[in-house]
């Protein structure tokens, strides 16, 4: 399995489109990630064992309230996959008009 295979199966219960990189087509509200960084997680017998994934998932919305709700959950439903926040930036997006939000979060994959 690859880290976006884990991505998309733990965020797909909220039932928004969920793009790795970018989106497709023609959505409001939508969330988008990205692998910023990998990393030998665990090593044996000079082998990698595990990796470590450095990911960030964005979420976009035009509706503040959606936003909020969003913020909660998605932060929620990562963590409880075992995923480990790493920082988070609320941003708003002028141009567009689009709430926006990136969080960050580590994540080991065993091979």
């Amino acid at each position: 399995m690859s880290i976006y295979s884990v991505v998309m199966s733990t965020l797909k219960p909220l039932g928004i489109p969920t793009f790795p990189i970018t989106k497709k087509g023609d959505v409001e509200t939508y969330i988008t990630f990205f692998q910023y960084d990998e990393a030998v997680a665990l090593a044996a017998d000079d082998e990698e064992k595990q990796t470590g994934y450095y990911i960030q998932v964005d979420f976009w919305t035009k509706d503040g309230l959606v936003y909020t709700d969003l913020s909660e959950k998605v932060k929620k439903m990562l963590i409880a996959a075992g995923f480990n926040k790493k920082g988070a930036t609320d941003l708003y997006e002028a141009d567009t008009q689009i709430y926006h939000k990136g969080l960050r979060f580590y994540y080991v994959l065993k091979q």
